[in-house]
């Protein structure tokens, strides 16, 4: 799974996370890497019933959302209100949505009142009915176009031309009011995503109600990684005049709900009074209670002397923040053309004591998701179906290095455990030669997290054991029985890789009664929940490289960039030639059986997959053709993921405009 994970936490042992709020003011890029790491300095942020509400103003959101932008980052809004937290409270599946969101901002006057009683004042509410306006309005004058989708009739249609009509410079790419049930019908579903990768819109407004909205959002996100979406419930309807907003009076006195339930009662009694009361009074209660503890408990901090921790106990090793761009960065590019060899921090190594290899049980390959790899949204099949070399895929590939790993563990075999979420393609392009050396297993829960997902697997094992956690979607640059020989030299509970820029590696050995401690139910992820919890009964280690082990492959350009390296490595040449000059000399060129491409094309670092077609004279660079497309006589290609429209049956280009 590749779920993202929420912003590394700012609080110290000195401010519990329920009572104090960053005072840094400035807001910063929380753009997770190809890691699936946050980035950058967490924006101010407080706790209410378990979610984490960003501390922020309605202008300075609407900043990071177009600053983001500018950046080329996407991302995800999220504006809880009360009967939002009541679900979260109760709906574990709700709850890991609005865990992954990029930006959580409270809409409702019970949340702010909330956070003020316990003592972690939010500056204000953040309406999304408010938002769709203010930001389209800011949108408008930084050239950025938005898109309508959800609303019931033709409300859609009439937000945008109110929306033109208060801004007439702002782009609107286009709008789409789905029948009901349409998540259900697949024509539907691929009417809306032909829609979206046609407009290609920066801004996507979704109306439909929560959590119908945000399980959408998590579907398309892939379509358009680098929009940001929005969830704004029924603003469509007071855009166009359908349903009248409460007067201001009664919105900043929190009342706005008495004004809905008088123009809907029948649709929102038990929304509002049935469940909402008395969940609003609970809430309002424990936040006193709450308040009086973050008041008194400071004084008694003061008041007791400060303990130095016992040698004893191990003190958690925090991992290294990450930092990664979209693409490899210059600092990425000077590491990887540096010696090949790995090279470890080993100031802390202990080999006396380094648990003996031959308690390896397991490989998980974490397989990864749709909704978080968009390259595998748009060729329809798992990543690790995609193509690697001669051996065939990237699951060939990994099937091989637990092979190889199992050799120098002096174990029989090295089991694979290929883990996928629900709604994943299954990968099928193992050899027939690795038979019954895998099993490819789907997530019990569709919003576990990594670190449940590894609870439930560690049961089948005795505390002693260890399993290789390997995020799949990468293209490794050393033997994995090496990072394997690296991880085990260093002795701790659990052992993780991370690199001198940052940025982890995706491969991590864990002792198997370190995983009894997560708790078996709800969402945990591993890295921000699980780890910390970890550290604080075993011993983790981290692993300090000095270069990357691996290479993500979640984009094209990341695949691309990922084959030319693994592929002029195995070749023997340095990973980068001139850095002023242009590189004319293909590294690579795989043209999977079942494709027809004509002995006059030129292929150069580029892939065609299965089921597609490359005419005479036609030439590709650093592109990926999928099936069913065609690349004319005589055309180029460059830079581009061309797959094709399922509805119009018409060749479309995902990434890049030259062909």
């Amino acid at each position: 799974m590749y779920l993202r994970y929420r912003e590394q936490s700012w609080e110290t042992d000195a401010q519990p996370s329920s009572h104090r709020v960053s005072d840094g003011s400035r807001l910063s890029a929380r753009r997770p890497d190809r890691f699936g790491i946050r980035v950058g300095n967490p924006m101010p942020s407080i706790e209410l019933r378990g979610v984490k509400l960003h501390a922020i103003t309605e202008l300075q959101a609407i900043a990071h959302i177009l600053d983001e932008l500018d950046n080329k980052h996407g991302g995800v809004v999220v504006t809880p209100n009360l009967d939002h937290l009541r679900r979260y409270v109760a709906d574990v599946n709700f709850r890991a949505m609005i865990a992954e969101a990029d930006l959580v901002v409270a809409d409702g006057m019970p949340l702010v009142w909330a956070s003020k009683l316990q003592r972690t004042p939010l500056p204000e509410r953040v309406a999304g009915s408010n938002l769709i306006s203010s930001l389209s309005g800011s949108a408008a004058g930084r050239g950025r176009s938005v898109y309508l989708l959800g609303g019931s009739g033709d409300t859609a249609k009439l937000a945008s031309d109110e929306l033109m009509r208060r801004y007439p410079t702002l782009r609107v790419a286009g709008w789409y009011s789905p029948p009901m049930g349409f998540e259900r019908d697949s024509h539907q579903m691929a009417t809306i995503i032909a829609s979206l990768s046609a407009a290609k819109p920066d801004i996507v407004y979704v109306a439909l109600g929560s959590p119908k909205q945000e399980q959408l959002i998590a579907r398309l996100l892939p379509i358009l990684p680098d929009a940001w979406w929005l969830g704004v419930g029924n603003s469509f309807s007071f855009l166009c005049g359908d349903v009248k907003r409460a007067p201001l009076w009664m919105q900043h006195g929190g009342l706005e709900w008495v004004h809905r339930l008088y123009q809907e009662p029948r649709r929102l009694f038990k929304r509002y009074i049935t469940s909402g009361i008395p969940f609003g009074l609970s809430l309002m209660a424990r936040s006193t209670g709450k308040g009086l503890v973050n008041t008194i408990a400071p004084k008694l901090r003061r008041a007791k002397p400060m303990m130095l921790p016992s040698p004893e106990v191990p003190i958690p090793v925090p991992l290294a923040p990450a930092r990664s761009p979209l693409g490899l960065s210059p600092a990425l590019e000077a590491q990887i053309t540096r010696a090949w060899p790995l090279s470890a921090n080993d100031e802390s190594e202990r080999t006396d004591d380094a648990p003996p290899v031959g308690r390896l049980r397991a490989m998980v390959l974490l397989g990864g998701s749709v909704r978080a790899n968009a390259l595998s949204a748009a060729t329809g099949r798992s990543v690790l179906d995609l193509p690697l070399d001669e051996d065939g895929s990237i699951l060939n590939f990994w099937l091989a290095q637990a092979a190889e790993t199992a050799k120098i563990a002096n174990i029989d075999r090295l089991p694979v455990r290929v883990m996928v979420n629900q709604n994943s393609p299954e990968p099928r392009s193992a050899d027939a030669r690795y038979a019954g050396a895998y099993r490819v297993e789907r997530d019990l829960s569709e919003y576990r997290g990594t670190g449940g997902l590894l609870r439930d697997i560690s049961s089948g094992y005795a505390d002693d054991d260890l399993i290789l956690v390997v995020n799949a979607a990468q293209i490794l640059l050393d033997p994995l029985s090496r990072v394997v020989s690296t991880l085990i030299r260093k002795a701790g509970d659990v052992a993780v890789i991370s690199h001198e820029d940052g940025t982890p590696s995706g491969i991590m050995l864990v002792s198997c009664k370190t995983l009894r401690m997560i708790p078996e139910r709800g969402f945990i992820d591993m890295k921000e929940q699980a780890l910390p919890l970890i550290a604080s009964k075993f011993e983790v280690r981290v692993v300090n490289l000095r270069r990357p082990t691996g290479l993500p492959v979640r984009s094209l350009e990341g695949y691309v960039q990922a084959l030319h390296y693994y592929h002029r490595r195995r070749s023997g040449k340095p990973a980068v030639t001139d850095l002023l000059a242009e590189d004319w000399t293909p590294s690579f060129s795989l043209v999977e059986p079942g494709a027809t491409v004509d002995a006059s094309a030129r292929i150069h670092d580029s892939v065609v997959l299965a089921g597609a077609s490359v005419e005479p004279g036609a030439v590709l660079v650093r592109s990926v053709v999928c099936p069913g497309t065609i690349i004319r006589r005589d055309r180029t290609a460059v830079d581009q993921l061309i797959t094709i429209d399922r509805g119009s049956r018409k060749v479309k280009r995902a990434v890049g405009s030259r062909q």
